[in-house]
């Protein structure tokens, strides 16, 4: 299989190769005329060619050790789905981020982020209880978003806290306190101080929302950008080394009364 593939690889440079002396060598336009190709199926039969085996072999071995690395242990499994508005799972993620992230504002800016925001739909999987494992944390986010802090007139923020109240969601927040009553927001508070529609707040989340994912539009006109450079996936496995034992629960940032 390898040989075959080696094979339309030189097959190709030389065609490429042809091409270019042949361009260069006549004033005439020339026009590609034929295309022949082959298809090549990638199945089960690889694992007969034992030196693509071989070959693999060693940063296969690498790469599994890396995904099982322990980072630290969880008492108990956190979901994303224990709570109507909040979660578990959710504060944790929300929480780590923020508490990464506005170090690294205030070292830059000499600000503080004021609240974070990020979507119910990112959170993939839960964290079972026992060791945490760099596997684990992939599978809670297997993409490759990073931080951003963006800055939103009050205007854009009173979007955001509609967005909340219309989808009702345990989307995960930090340094909010939300209280719903009847289906609509009765009390918002920004780092314990009533929400202010005149004053802009500097607000964390990732590019995929920033760039309006998930129905985030508000993210999307700002007055002003800080992108971290930081995946939130590199974010929570740097964290979780840290720590002997992961511990998250309910705390009551984002409620519903009768």
């Amino acid at each position: 299989m390898r040989t075959k593939l080696y094979k339309i690889i030189v097959l190709i440079i030389i065609s490429t190769l042809l091409n270019k002396i042949m361009v260069s060598c006549k004033e005439k336009n020339n026009a590609l005329k034929m295309i022949r190709g082959k298809q090549i199926e990638i199945n089960k039969d690889l694992e007969n060619d034992q030196d693509f085996v071989n070959d693999i072999e060693p940063y296969k071995e690498e790469l599994q050790n890396k995904i099982d690395e322990a980072l630290c242990f969880n008492p108990r499994t956190l979901s994303r789905e224990d709570s109507e508005l909040e979660s578990s799972l959710g504060n944790f993620y929300a929480d780590v981020c923020y508490s990464v992230a506005d170090s690294m504002f205030f070292s830059q800016t000499k600000k503080h982020i004021d609240f974070a925001l990020f979507n119910y739909g990112g959170i993939r999987t839960a964290i079972p209880q026992g060791v945490v494992t760099v596997d684990h944390v992939f599978k809670l986010m297997p993409f490759e978003n990073k931080l951003v802090i963006v800055q939103l007139s009050g205007e854009s923020v009173s979007h955001l806290f509609n967005y909340l109240e219309e989808r009702k969601e345990a989307n995960p927040v930090a340094g909010v306190k939300l209280i719903m009553e009847q289906d609509h927001l009765s009390n918002i508070k920004i780092q314990g101080k009533d929400f202010d529609k005149t004053k802009d707040y500097f607000v964390l989340t990732h590019d995929y929302l920033q760039h309006g994912g998930d129905g985030m539009e508000f993210f999307t006109n700002p007055v002003a950008l800080y992108p971290l450079q930081y995946k939130v996936r590199d974010v929570l496995i740097d964290h979780l080394r840290k720590i002997d034992t992961l511990r998250s629960s309910l705390d009551g940032r984002f409620i519903k009364t009768e």
